[in-house]
């Protein structure tokens, strides 16, 4: 009876942090894609400087990943969610405030500290809920959020700066957040069960850790420790650096990364592609597409995870996003525009959530917080950079040529799969 109780995916508290998580991207989505013309419009600023005005959002989401991964715990799961919910709806109504372009650099980059603090808490607190053996269906349900969210959030986002002033879309995205917060504050606690770790090895280092890592003050301890003579110095910077992030969960994050390195070339040059090959129409319904296939395919592939492992669900959704990346390359009508989006939406979908669902596995609830972490740190390094490294390179290749150099990374991303699951499935 315990273990069938242990076993129910849909409790309250899940759903409620599904929401939760749904409410905040859609607020997200919603002002990454209209923040590059707000600027240029209300600020007069040049397109570089519009542009690194949308990206700052990222670096505050890739600091505050670093930092909540290793303080979470100590604050709780649930109070971090809250507050940077509540935070978030603050920076919001920052945004009417207007004044110079310094300030609103300020508040993007807060805005992105923020969000970080509470998706990476809220995420730790959803996936450490799901039991052990749903892990990939329970990750593949919550992520629907996102996929929804990178739906109706552009959407959005495009049809109101259209058609109405960006107040309120700023006021909009003040209602999302406090949906956030009200969805959050009534996940009741629930008790973490016990679950295995992916070996007994690992468990032991994580309890050896902690004499060392639970030290209120790491670099005094550090100077403690080096001096005394008790362990050597690159054993305690092994151990500060196990305080940030979580090592097992790195292989499979870094994979994930390149995906979504990939994934950034759509986010940003999708729009002037399609306008250069004259297919606006289709792109303008891409991501929609995009989020329909990511839907469909996210609770069967969750599913089949649990079941028969990582390979069989992840080999085909690597593939799926090669060949996405060929067929966008070479688009000439709409038909093709849309069937690479299918492709590419189940490849990124397969891969975040059921990549997720391997890096949360690698590691004990002790240090949930700290896989999530890293592996959303490498997702967002992905979507951060690129736009910088693809941007100097398009004006070399073109549009095209940069679609199919992609399909090539995917092509690296799918080896090193390959390797770092080779162990585990031999």
């Amino acid at each position: 009876m315990a273990r069938a109780a242990q076993e129910k995916l849909w409790s309250a508290p899940f759903v409620l942090g599904t929401l939760s998580n749904l409410a905040m991207s859609v607020g997200y989505y919603m002002l990454m894609v209209v923040m590059t013309s707000y600027t240029m419009a209300t600020y007069g600023a040049s397109e570089a400087v519009a542009a690194f005005t949308a990206s700052i959002f990222i670096i505050g989401t890739l600091i505050a990943r670093l930092a909540s991964g290793a303080f979470m715990e100590r604050i709780g799961r649930k109070r971090l969610a809250l507050i940077g919910a509540a935070l978030t709806i603050v920076l919001n109504g920052a945004y009417l405030m207007g004044s110079t372009l310094e300030l609103l650099m300020t508040v993007r980059f807060l805005h992105g500290f923020f969000y970080g603090v509470f998706s990476t808490a809220m995420a730790t607190l959803v996936t450490s809920i799901i039991p052990h053996e749903r892990k990939g269906e329970g990750i593949g349900y919550y992520m629907l959020s996102v996929t929804m969210a990178a739906a109706l959030g552009p959407f959005l986002g495009i049809f109101i700066s259209a058609r109405f002033d960006f107040c309120v879309l700023f006021i909009l995205s003040m209602v999302c957040a406090g949906a956030t917060l009200l969805c959050a504050l009534f996940m009741r606690a629930v008790p973490v069960p016990d679950r295995p770790c992916a070996n007994t090895d690992a468990l032991a280092d994580d309890m050896a850790d902690a004499s060392v890592l639970d030290a209120p003050e790491l670099e005094g301890e550090y100077e403690r420790l080096s001096a005394a003579g008790d362990v050597s110095a690159p054993a305690v910077r092994s151990r500060l650096l196990d305080r940030l992030i979580e090592v097992r969960a790195l292989p499979i994050a870094g994979v994930a990364g390149l995906i979504f390195f990939g994934y950034s070339a759509l986010l940003t040059f999708l729009q002037p592609f399609a306008s250069q090959i004259d297919l606006t129409r289709a792109a303008s319904v891409f991501f929609i597409v995009y989020a329909i296939a990511m839907f469909v395919t996210r609770p069967f592939t969750g599913r089949a995870f649990d079941r028969r492992g990582p390979r069989p669900i992840m080999i085909p959704a690597f593939i799926s996003f090669v060949v996405g990346m060929v067929v966008l390359s070479a688009a000439n009508n709409d038909w093709a525009l849309l069937a690479s989006a299918l492709l590419l939406g189940f490849g990124v979908g397969t891969i975040q959530s059921c990549g997720l669902a391997m890096a949360v596995r690698q590691t004990t609830d002790a240090r949930l917080s700290l896989a999530n972490a890293t592996f959303y740190i490498l997702l967002d390094t992905g979507v951060g950079i690129g736009p910088l490294l693809l941007g100097a390179v398009v004006p070399l290749i073109g549009y095209r040529c940069m679609y199919l150099a992609l399909a090539g990374v995917g092509l690296c991303a799918l080896v090193l799969f390959l390797v770092i699951t080779r162990r585990r499935c031999a």
